[in-house]
């Protein structure tokens, strides 16, 4: 099992308007590679009591959610992982709140999105690597994208 910090964690729930984005106020957390499932991992997240009520109904309800993590450094790229609240242990003045994933997408998966798109839009040889690094910046929009492909596949899955 491998050990990182968790420095960033963004819920991106399905909405009717498309994937919102909700930045969860990570007070520290951890995530752990466990390498003896495949691509399982554990995170367990440090919050503030008043996020209480909103991870026990996803968790009672058992919502499969897309989460976008960052480990070590805020400037590593973010991946995407699917996962589900394991359980929610109250702190003294906090809450850990532990979720199951496994990892859905991560910064080839966004760049192979991205090319994607600008070969569907014509682009090519210069323009399209111009383009690709100008879109590349853009992460939280195609985090969205990404995730609203993975919410289609878990929908196909459960079906």
């Amino acid at each position: 099992m491998k050990t990182f910090r968790l420095v960033s964690l963004f819920l991106l729930p399905a909405e009717k308007k498309g994937i919102a984005s909700y930045r969860v106020p990570l007070q520290e957390g951890l995530i752990i590679n466990r390498e003896e499932r495949d691509k399982s991992w554990l995170i367990e997240a440090v919050l503030p009591q008043s996020e209480e009520e909103t991870f026990r109904r996803k968790m009672e309800t058992q919502e499969q959610m897309v989460l976008e993590v960052i480990i070590t450094d805020t400037h590593n790229d973010p991946a995407l992982m699917t996962g589900l609240v394991r359980r929610i242990v109250p702190l003294e003045q906090r809450i850990s709140v532990m979720f199951d994933a496994v990892m859905a997408a991560g910064k080839d998966d966004v760049s192979n999105l991205i090319l994607e798109q600008l070969i569907e839009e014509g682009y090519s040889g210069h323009d399209m690597l111009s383009e690709f690094y100008e879109r590349k910046q853009d992460q939280g929009k195609w985090s969205k994208e990404a995730a609203a492909r993975i919410y289609k596949q878990l929908e196909s899955a459960e079906n």
